[in-house]
């Protein structure tokens, strides 16, 4: 069951998969398995022939019965404005939309939903029946693995209609050999957690790929969060005392946070691809836009070289009387662009951190502090304009000052203030 429910002005996924199978004398313990990824639960039990699944869509919600959206066979339903229910057989051979599927090896059908299975209030589901996989559950590995996918987007009714990208994906493992009570199901989307199967919390023992996140974590957060703004509050406030803030900019946001943002940003793709459960869909939102902000990043370095090369070259031939040219106000937005976009990367990271591993969040502080710094970093900044008449001030007493014959370009960062302005944000 996948119950989208409106909370506190958002929405949060909710997926139960229920495996049943007839009544089995000699044993009145329910067998099956309960994890949360992120927002989204799911609880499965073992009895028998069939697999009902229940779903809650707002657009349509998917489900694959593998470790991985390619070559992974999927059932797909979503509601349409009619009432009625659409499932869909898919297969994925690449990363892209998976195509239908006519012949599947094992056919799902529409049913109702059992009321017997517990669920949030005022929430709406459907369900399918499937036939249970008896090769897995005769074999000496009971573990059951299936990937899912959600997107807000509704399709036409046609079981073959063109699908919107996805929003979310993840995965989920059941050990549908174990004891599951009843009460372990989910009731309430907005205090799901985990199941005790996994420790949370910062004094939990780590395994090696999750320290590897941390790690990953750690790096780009210090490099886009606290490094670029650190340079770019330097360029802000420092150019309207003296000309050697452009010294401490560049320490800043080229010598330490280069080798900070790349080894963390690189860190992201090794730790997809050392383990297999986590590649389920290595082209989802947060991974492609890490990527593309390390070179937005890199752009912005090699823009800013580009820059600073330029004004000192052109400050001996003479007063700069342009002390802000087009290059210079683009180099200030793509800076503000990049650190502002990072703040929603890294949270978009925190929320991952929940999915891929099942845990908690993996601290107490981490989003109050993530709530904290995106309104003190743009106040510390932007209030920085209010000294821009000082500023414009320092630039017009610099601009006819003489550049001494033959000096170096360390010489002139001294006594020069426009040879080096506006090499920041």
């Amino acid at each position: 069951m996948v119950s989208l429910i409106e909370q506190a002005g958002a929405f949060r996924l909710i997926l139960s998969l229920l495996v049943v199978i007839p009544f089995v004398p000699f044993s009145s313990a329910v067998k099956g398995d309960t994890a949360c990824r992120h927002s989204l639960c799911v609880t499965a039990t073992v009895d028998g022939e069939v697999v009902n699944c229940k779903l809650q869509p707002m657009g349509w919600v998917a489900l694959g019965f593998g470790q991985r959206m390619v070559d992974t066979h999927s059932v797909i339903m979503w509601k349409n404005d009619d009432g009625t229910t659409t499932l869909s057989h898919r297969y994925a051979s690449t990363y892209s939309e998976p195509e239908v599927v006519s012949e599947p090896p094992r056919v799902a059908t529409l049913v109702e939903p059992k009321k017997s299975v517990t669920r949030p209030p005022h929430s709406t589901t459907f369900a399918f029946q499937i036939p249970v996989n008896r090769t897995l559950l005769a074999s000496n590995d009971h573990l059951e693995h299936l990937v899912f996918a959600y997107s807000p987007t509704r399709p036409d009714k046609d079981p073959a209609s063109h699908l919107g990208r996805h929003s979310d994906v993840g995965y989920f493992t059941f050990d549908l050999t174990k004891e599951l009570k009843v009460d372990e199901a989910v009731t309430n989307p907005s205090t799901a957690r985990p199941t005790a199967t996994l420790a949370q919390g910062t004094n939990a023992h780590y395994k090696r790929v999750e320290k590897l996140i941390i790690l990953h974590g750690f790096l780009v957060s210090v490099g886009f969060l606290v490094l670029l703004p650190a340079g770019s509050l330097i360029a802000r406030l420092g150019r309207s005392f003296t000309p050697k803030w452009f010294k401490a900019h560049r320490a800043s946001n080229m010598l330490v946070a280069f080798p900070v943002i790349t080894l963390g940003v690189l860190l992201g793709p090794a730790i997809v691809y050392s383990k297999e459960s986590f590649r389920v869909h290595f082209a989802n939102t947060h991974e492609v836009f890490g990527i593309f902000l390390l070179f937005l990043y890199y752009a912005q370095v090699f823009l800013g070289r580009y820059i600073h090369n330029r004004r000192n070259e052109l400050a001996k031939l003479g007063p700069i009387t342009r002390p802000h040219p087009p290059f210079n106000i683009l180099h200030i937005v793509l800076g503000v662009s990049i650190i502002a976009a990072s703040f929603f990367q890294v949270r978009s990271g925190l929320q991952w951190w929940e999915a891929l591993t099942g845990r908690g969040p993996i601290t107490n502080w981490a989003y109050p502090l993530w709530k904290a710094w995106i309104i003190i970093l743009p106040i510390a900044y932007f209030g920085g304009y209010a000294l821009l008449p000082r500023q414009f001030r320092l630039e017009r007493e610099s601009a006819y000052a003489p550049l001494p014959v033959g000096a170096t370009e360390a010489g002139s960062q001294t006594t020069r203030l426009l040879a080096e302005d506006e090499e920041g944000n």
